[in-house]
């Protein structure tokens, strides 16, 4: 059996957002992950582990083809107690610019996530690194 190297990094910045009907969005934990294909970029803010069990996090999808950055999908996801309210837009305005050399993902947005019955407008951006 061979034993293949761990990777870890560690996610810095600011994430920040204003959120239609609530409070302003800033992150607090921080993650960047690319799959192969697709970068996964969070902001949580709060803390799922504590015993009032409330946070939120925007979890954001963006697809690479070659040279390409497109969006793909935006997930707004607000927990309250047992009350847990996910979100999604598949399409908004994005300013992408990425350095994957430097490890340094810039992002701002505008979305309209929605539910059958709401829509929230979501306009927001990141500024990450990752050593």
């Amino acid at each position: 059996m061979t034993d293949n190297p761990i990777v870890t990094s560690s996610t810095t910045g600011v994430f920040t957002a204003k959120v239609q009907n609530q409070r302003d969005f800033s992150a607090s934990r921080l993650n960047v992950f690319f799959d192969g294909e697709t970068f996964h970029i969070s902001g949580q803010e709060g803390d799922p582990t504590t015993p009032d069990d409330h946070y939120r996090t925007i979890y954001i999808h963006v697809k690479k083809n070659g040279d390409n950055l497109t969006f793909h999908k935006l997930f707004y996801i607000v927990k309250e107690g047992p009350h847990t309210e996910k979100i999604s837009a598949d399409d908004g305005t994005f300013t992408i610019n990425f350095d994957e050399a430097s490890r340094h993902y810039r992002m701002s947005f505008h979305v309209l996530a929605k539910l059958p019955d709401k829509t929230v407008d979501i306009l927001g951006s990141f500024d990450l690194r990752q050593s």
